[in-house]
């Protein structure tokens, strides 16, 4: 009978399984060191590292109670960690870094904390140190979370393996694990036998990473252990990282001491696919359901914005952030010719984002009907900036449109803009003014004296993740009507979305040059509307 690895490495290069090329690199790999004679191969470490992680009883979830299975994949990773040896030297391992890439709810955490367990108590490695660390010590204790919950059903009256609030003690070896702060300046001297970086993608720098590695010199076996899931940077030091790693998969560089799997789409593979799925699940049937990530493509399909992350988390993909928010078709349908005259006494609620000098002001009113909600824009330019900004000729074009209101002078003339405000608050009810509080205290001073009603709008993921959402469920369903701007059509354009790991979203834009002030404002005046006790959920 083969042993679990070299079933996983068959299914993977007879088609059994479907995976990635990078998976066919490293089984191909894999072969290859086999063969060298520089290496021994020992199954006994691979054996007993598997017989170890299956002592573990998962705590909680449908696999409450049950005992750790390790699964084909994992028994590759195991072997492709602790199965090589240096021939001439049988004490020291050949892999030193590991990297590993997969989708969310494959087990990742899991099955690093399994491992982070086992470099604790049964690498033979005397006065083991073991390091959880990631970009937040939050994240950092999740897998902590793991490691304390495998201890309270392996060792639960604390005989030799002691439960602390942030670490783990094992007295057979005067071994220890500890959660780290996320700051890596604040470390004193760590010397790691074994360190897990999680969720590398969303690390500003290497800092951590460079602290905990420069501290494993003296140890006989360290090991260092990435695992993360794709991100949306592609200049973060994770995708740099990711990238000498596939290099080293493909031959390109030479470094047996780094051993990495990475679970994603090839090139040309369509996300929506349910065939293409398991390059990036591996897990797929035991963790992840198949239904599961058929209603994450539904909800991608049904909401525009929420693609990326979805693609980036459940598909494993790396995607840029030239993605479009709202597709050009849905935004043209938007587009109305009604007068706010029309409108005359209904109720109004605006946004409006101050420029700080010479830059594009924005001014959203919006309506809401029992059709949906209506938007008429305005946008503001001192006269100066027609002259000297870089962007002075597609200025003049906007002017010449008349999209662009000028300004006189060479700063943003605030009274300008605060009449326009007043004389909307003849036709209309205007009830809110969401506005961002940098660089308006002296506007709002002035407007709250003409009796404007203002009200101040937190830039934040968080505050803007409800209209945002809601304004997509509206263009999408064409309940939202956008007055005729070209600028209007260009901030959007522009749009690229922001996300946090809550899943909460805002328009963003990868240049600072790419003005998306018009949608910003659009949000705002949405928000103070949904934020209202006007607010009547009818549409």
């Amino acid at each position: 009978m083969k042993e679990p690895w070299e079933r996983y490495m068959t299914d993977v290069l007879t088609g059994r399984i479907v995976t990635n090329q990078e998976i066919r690199h490293a089984v191909i790999r894999f072969f290859r060191m086999a063969r060298d004679p520089r290496y021994i191969f020992r199954e006994d470490k691979v054996h007993r590292a598997i017989n170890f992680i299956a002592l573990l009883t998962h705590f909680e979830g449908k696999h409450n109670g049950c005992k750790f299975h390790v699964e084909d994949w994992q028994a590759f990773a195991l072997a492709g960690i602790f199965g090589f040896y240096f021939r001439d030297d049988q004490q020291h391992r050949v892999t030193t870094s590991v990297y590993i890439e997969i989708a969310r709810k494959n087990g990742k955490t899991a099955f690093a904390a399994a491992i982070c367990l086992l470099c604790l108590i049964a690498d033979g490695e005397a006065g083991a140190e073991v390091y959880l660390a990631a970009n937040s010590r939050e994240q950092a204790k999740i897998a902590f979370k793991f490691i304390k919950g495998f201890c309270i059903k392996l060792d639960p009256k604390e005989q030799i393996i002691h439960r602390y609030r942030d670490s783990v003690t094992f007295a057979g070896i005067r071994g220890s694990l500890k959660v780290l702060a996320a700051d890596s300046s604040k470390l004193d001297g760590p010397n790691p036998s074994m360190y897990l970086l999680d969720e590398y993608h969303a690390a500003k720098d290497t800092g951590m990473k460079d602290v905990l590695q420069s501290g494993q010199g003296m140890r006989e076996n360290p090991l260092q252990i990435i695992t993360t899931t794709a991100g949306f940077d592609k200049l973060s030091p994770c995708y740099e990282f990711r990238t000498t790693c596939t290099e080293i998969l493909a031959g390109i560089k030479n470094d047996d001491r780094t051993f990495a799997m990475i679970y994603s789409l090839d090139p040309d593979d369509d996300w929506k696919d349910s065939r293409n799925w398991q390059k990036s699940n591996p897990n797929l049937g035991v963790t992840v359901r198949e239904s599961y990530l058929a209603s994450q493509v539904l909800e991608a399909r049904n909401n525009p914005s929420e693609e990326v992350g979805i693609r980036t988390k459940n598909f494993n993909e790396w995607c840029d952030a030239a993605e479009v928010w709202i597709p050009e078709h849905y935004v043209l349908a938007s587009v109305h010719d009604k007068r706010l005259i029309d409108f005359k006494g209904c109720d109004a609620w605006a946004g409006l984002d101050l420029s700080a000098t010479s830059d594009l002001t924005s001014l959203a009113l919006m309506v809401p009907t029992e059709e949906g909600v209506y938007y008429w824009l305005r946008y503001y330019l001192p006269e100066t900036a027609l002259k000297e900004n870089r962007f002075r000729i597609l200025y003049s074009e906007w002017h010449r449109q008349h999209a662009l209101t000028i300004t006189p002078g060479n700063v943003v003339d605030y009274d300008y803009i605060l009449n326009d405000l007043k004389d909307l608050d003849k036709i209309v009810n205007i009830v809110g003014i969401g506005y961002d509080t940098w660089n308006a205290t002296q506007f709002v001073i002035n407007a709250t004296d003409a009796r404007m009603p203002m009200e101040p709008f937190s830039q934040s993921l968080g505050n803007f993740n409800r209209p945002t959402k809601e304004f997509e469920r509206l263009i999408l369903s064409g309940k939202a009507f956008i007055d005729n701007n070209i600028i209007t059509r260009h901030c959007i354009r522009n749009v690229t979305m922001a996300k946090d790991h809550n899943g909460n979203t805002k328009p963003s834009k990868q240049h600072v040059e790419k003005k998306i002030d018009g949608v910003i404002t659009m949000l705002e005046a949405l928000g103070v509307w949904l934020n209202s006790p006007r607010f009547s959920p009818f549409i």
